[in-house]
């Protein structure tokens, strides 16, 4: 069995999480060690250190690496023509992309010499390909539903009120249907919107200034926290303007056996439409599918499950086609990316 590694230059993502569960990599974070904008270029310095000293330890022979920042899989590559080979995945987020990653220096270039491109739905793969990405390159990998072991939801009192979880990092994507979450909520006052993130970011756009009494920010939460709003969700909503997104709150939902409700998208629809119900981008769309969800949590929890469990399998055969390597143009001679193993039952 060959030993795979993933890193990132991050804290902690569903997306890797939840790929964990089902392919047999040591997970690596590597988050910025500063947080002062000026100070990035210094801590990238400490991070490709430390990449570099993970990489030499383990002596991989598959590496998975997310991009952004694009500067890892460049490091990543550098250090192979130096090393023991590794094939070499990258794992490419949406926003590798966008400005300022997509323009930096070399990234098509490292692209082409990776063993595997990896991006999120079909219509990234047309991104990625424009951008002068070998097409044989490059596979669809979507997010795989989340395998969460949640904590009982707390005892709730006959009168208690309904609430609906708003998961945010309260970035673009999310922050322009934002105020219409809030149109939504003064629509339904007799429910309770729980909107998480860290409170400065919603205070720094303006949101909490004028919002109804029935939104509340939770500001940030580990993850045992998050869990556990989740296990008690009435409905989890999940919002994006942006038409290639798929929505890592939608797989935690499913992973939940939650009602789901989502910003009408084709990409969303098209992954998620056994299950959830879709509004448009305004309060009344939003209040309307939301009405209904809550009004048939019975169903929408049966339908989440089922879901689930077909997404499951879908994903497994996915990955098992998108992380074979061994005829890449690069590859350091692995025949696959390594052994996927079979969710186990429940959640």
């Amino acid at each position: 069995m060959s030993k795979q590694i993933y890193i990132t230059w991050i804290d902690f993502q569903r997306r890797a999480e939840s790929m964990n569960q089902y392919v047999d990599f040591d997970l690596y974070y590597l988050p910025p060690p500063v947080s002062r904008k000026w100070l990035k270029p210094f801590g990238y310095l400490l991070q490709a250190w430390r990449t570099i000293r993970i990489v030499l330890a383990e002596k991989p022979d598959v590496v998975w690496v997310q991009s952004p920042p694009s500067l890892v899989p460049h490091i990543l590559l550098g250090l192979r023509a130096f090393t023991r080979r590794y094939g070499l995945i990258v794992d490419c987020h949406n926003a590798s992309m966008l400005p300022p990653w997509v323009h930096f220096p070399a990234a098509t270039w490292v692209l082409n010499h990776s063993d595997r491109v990896l991006v999120h739905n079909e219509e990234m793969r047309g991104v990625v390909e424009a951008h002068g990405v070998r097409p044989e390159l490059v596979r669809v990998l979507e997010d795989p539903p989340a395998m969460l072991d949640l904590p009982p939801a707390a005892p709730r009192a006959p009168d208690a009120r309904p609430y609906v979880l708003v998961p945010c990092s309260f970035n673009p994507d999310e922050h322009l249907p934002l105020p219409a979450v809030m149109g939504a909520a003064r629509l339904l006052p007799e429910v309770d919107f729980k909107i998480t993130g860290r409170k400065w970011k919603a205070e720094a756009q303006g949101l909490t200034k004028d919002a109804p009494p029935n939104v509340h920010f939770t500001d940030y939460l580990t993850i045992g926290q998050f869990e556990a709003l989740l296990a008690g969700a009435n409905v989890v909503l999940g919002v994006t303007s942006r038409t290639n997104c798929q929505l890592s709150v939608a797989n935690e939902a499913l992973g939940a056996h939650s009602p789901l409700v989502l910003s009408d998208t084709g990409i969303l629809r098209k992954m998620f439409g056994d299950a959830a119900l879709f509004g448009e981008n305004t309060p009344e769309a939003l209040a309307a599918a939301l009405g209904e969800a809550l009004a048939h949590q019975p169903e929408m929890r049966a339908k989440s499950e089922a879901l689930k469990l077909r997404r499951q399998e879908s994903w497994l055969a996915e990955a098992r086609r998108a992380s074979q390597i061994g005829n890449g143009p690069a590859s350091g001679g692995t025949p696959g990316a390594g052994t996927l193993v079979k969710p186990p039952a429940g959640r």
